[in-house]
């Protein structure tokens, strides 16, 4: 199918009259961005009418899934743990990405730096909410594998190589929060590279409801993250109001938008809701994404 010619830039005016409902006076196509030059509302009836204009996305998003996990602490020793083998996991994370690459059938060119910076944005999330009794880095890390658009940022032919990646953070991080080799656990057989060795640190007391505290937020927390990625629940993004119950005397106008102020991305609609007496004129830049 061919693709839509979509002009470098392009100029439009709208013009509308309101309803009485919720108006979608505009709709920023797929692959454009547009400037919002002007936007006037003006009064035609001989009383003051309110007016309230919204900007909606029109995005759906994923939210990651937190229901039933409960931060019971916060985890300071288990955090350090972490954070001194972070450069360790990171490393282990892509030699072990590499080795079950060079075993499947469906090998790929790895990039390193994307499944490293995998392991550091889970990595650094855990580390974080665990020692900060919250869940805000790890709901970030798992938005990071989507787009602002909700379309995942996962590499076709990479899914699988990804989720194993995460996976074997986890897998990593239950051990070191023990302070015990990895290759104590059943789960792991061996080391796959030898730039960085795992650290070790006396200091840290990670035993008792400390441990298991810990053992469980980072596996929780990890399968959040997990799910999101492989399960995720879209929600559609909530409008921002621009302007609410403005007053606009009779046979007057309105100009709510500040020259060149207002950036509509892909799918962002410009909302006005007001009396069939209200008339609305949009001045617009399109512009094609790169």
């Amino acid at each position: 199918m061919a693709s839509v010619f979509v002009p470098l830039n392009s100029f439009k005016s709208v013009v509308a009259t309101l309803t009485g409902e919720s108006d979608e006076i505009y709709k920023t196509p797929i692959g454009v961005s547009t400037i919002v030059l002007s936007a006037q509302i003006t009064n035609n009836s001989l009383t003051t009418q309110p007016v309230t204009i919204l900007v909606t996305s029109n995005a759906e998003l994923p939210v990651p899934n937190f229901e039933g996990i409960y931060a019971t602490g916060s985890f300071t020793s288990a955090s350090a743990l972490i954070a001194e083998n972070r450069q360790f996991i990171r490393k282990e994370v892509l030699a072990y990405t590499q080795f079950l690459n060079n075993l499947s059938d469906n090998a790929f060119v790895i990039t390193a730096s994307r499944f490293e910076n995998y392991a550091l944005t889970v990595v650094d999330a855990l580390s974080y909410d665990i020692a900060n009794n919250t869940t805000i880095r790890t709901n970030k890390a798992a938005k990071s594998f989507f787009t602002k658009y909700g379309a995942s940022t996962i590499y076709d032919g990479e899914y699988s190589a990804s989720i194993f990646a995460v996976q074997y953070v986890n897998t990593l991080a239950q051990q070191i929060i023990k302070n015990e080799s990895v290759t104590g656990s059943i789960n792991v057989d061996r080391i796959y590279q030898s730039a960085i060795t795992q650290s070790f640190d006396s200091t840290y007391i990670t035993t008792g409801s400390l441990l298991s505290g810990s053992l469980y937020l980072v596996n929780n927390l990890t399968n959040v993250i997990l799910n999101t990625i492989q399960t995720p629940v879209f929600v559609t993004q909530p409008s921002v109001q621009l302007v609410s119950n403005a007053t606009i005397p009779a046979a007057d106008s309105l100009s709510p938008v500040v020259s060149g102020k207002l950036v509509l991305e892909q799918t962002y609609g410009f909302i006005v809701s007001g009396s069939p007496e209200l008339s609305v004129i949009l001045s617009l830049l399109e512009s094609a994404n790169e």
